[in-house]
């Protein structure tokens, strides 16, 4: 449990912006800039995970814009990463990752890191997850650290979009 003491901590004190800000230098976070290459994302989720459970990537060429696809494997599973014909993304390639680590972990993020041009990110078990879920009730621990879907969008938000959410939580922060 002492990994989660860190997180725990940050969600008891979350409307002190000490605590949170000294939660950016925990060590268990993954920060991805949006100008990352998709396969440095991958390896980042990866040194997170056990070698085991890690998730294996493969470069292909295509005759697309984007010019790569970039296929996921795991024991049997492959998934090749659904992005657009004429780019890869961030979004696309952490969304693939959570969907293949899925059900044995999660990705969420942590929406503190919201309007920078870096976002942060955690990686824990389900179980883990669940446990922070139990003891701080699902919104406060959604409102914090958002879980990754196939529908999340994190990194190709429209800055009208950042401000209303950035407007968003500091209202609901203001009356916790």
């Amino acid at each position: 449990m002492s990994t989660l003491q860190p997180i725990v901590h940050v969600l008891q004190h979350s409307s002190d912006e000490a605590v949170v800000e000294q939660f950016f230098e925990n060590e268990s976070l993954i920060w991805i800039d949006w100008r990352e290459y998709e396969e440095d994302v991958i390896k980042y989720f990866n040194d997170q995970l056990p070698e085991s459970h890690q998730i294996k990537y493969e470069m292909i060429e295509i005759d697309k814009p984007r010019g790569v696809d970039i296929v996921l494997s795991s024991g049997d599973r492959k998934l090749t990463i659904p992005f657009a014909d004429d780019r890869t993304d961030r979004d696309s390639a952490i969304r693939a990752m959570q969907e293949m680590i899925a059900p044995r972990y999660q990705i969420r993020w942590f929406m503190e890191s919201l309007g920078n041009d870096t976002l942060a990110f955690l990686l824990l078990s389900t179980e883990q997850w669940s446990e922070l879920e139990r003891q701080f009730g699902k919104d406060k621990l959604e409102f914090h650290f958002q879980p990754v879907t196939s529908e999340s969008i994190m990194f190709y938000l429209d800055m009208d979009d950042v401000f209303a959410l950035i407007k968003v939580r500091e209202q609901a922060r203001t009356s916790e």
